[in-house]
């Protein structure tokens, strides 16, 4: 029961980012402040109240209409806010509650709530919000490109800024498949996550190149928002977790073309990217045996 509650709070947890993250998909690309101005109605421009800001609940209270005026609220909201909460809750019994079993090299014995959050296991809260983070700014970037609109430069470079503080305070764990090239053993992890934001970037930095005076300029953003989330991705995992994910994410592709084509419902690429993302994070140990090299 404890670990379901904690999990259960962990999930409003990530229903509230996903909330935050609708915000700053419409504000941020548009030069606007994420934190002074209130959510709002964009049609009567009405502060949306404190009960009717609750993560899907007060779309579903609201049917979908501004209190206000009755102008429609996309769906779309209510959908992120509840994926990222689920992940969040997932991803709270897979990696959190297991000790990290999830991926090749386990961190510690299965712990529950009771000895990874009420009695905090510092390791295990950074790898867990590591990878929520990860999951958090992904979300962000395809909400974004859904949108139509490019990847604005701060996004990538407070992921850099995270990565690097995480390096910093030597959290090696945060890269459990280091590279093998480099023998000085302190290296390991900042090399990994260099060498995997530079292959993230180069997989799709070499299209746009190949491609620059044929693509169109949807096909031009597309090709840059996908090498800034991949390069995310790579330096968030590093080099070998990026790789499979990459193949991973073409899969993903093709199958939401199928589904584009099916149900004329267009699926940005990199919202493919975070579930696959998330994907490999639940799977890792398995896929690490599975495709190693």
């Amino acid at each position: 029961m404890l670990d379901f509650v904690t999990a259960l709070w962990l999930g409003f947890v990530g229903a509230c980012i996903g909330s935050f993250l609708n915000v700053v998909a419409y504000r941020m690309p548009r030069g606007m402040s994420v934190v002074w101005k209130p959510s709002h109605c964009p049609k009567c421009g009405h502060d949306i109240r404190a009960r009717d800001n609750l993560p899907v609940l007060g779309w579903l209270l609201l049917r979908g209409r501004c209190r206000d005026c009755g102008e429609p609220i996309a769906p779309r909201y209510a959908i992120v806010e509840g994926f990222v909460g689920i992940a969040f809750f997932g991803l709270a019994y897979i990696e959190l509650f297991s000790g990290a079993a999830n991926l090749p090299d386990a961190l510690a014995d299965p712990v529950g709530a009771l000895d990874s959050v009420v009695n905090p296991n510092w390791e295990l809260l950074t790898l867990y919000g590591f990878h929520c983070l990860l999951l958090s700014l992904l979300m962000a970037m395809g909400l974004i490109d859904q949108d139509g609109q490019r990847i604005p430069w701060s996004l990538p470079l407070f992921a850099g800024i995270v990565v690097t503080a995480g390096l910093a305070y030597e959290c090696w764990y945060l890269y459990p498949e280091r590279t093998r090239n480099i023998h000085v053993w302190e290296w390991k992890a900042p090399f990994d996550a260099l060498f995997g934001a530079m292959w993230g970037a180069v997989a799709w930095s070499i299209p746009q190149l190949v491609l620059r005076r044929r693509s169109s300029p949807a096909m031009k953003r597309f090709l840059r928002n996908a090498a800034i989330a991949s390069a995310v991705t790579g330096a968030f995992l590093g080099l070998r977790p990026v790789v499979r994910i990459f193949g991973l994410w073409l899969g993903g592709i093709i199958a939401a073309r199928g589904l584009r084509n099916a149900m004329k419902v267009r699926l940005s690429p990199l919202l493919v990217l975070w579930g696959v993302t998330l994907l490999h994070l639940s799977l890792w140990g398995r896929l690490s045996d599975l495709f190693s090299w």
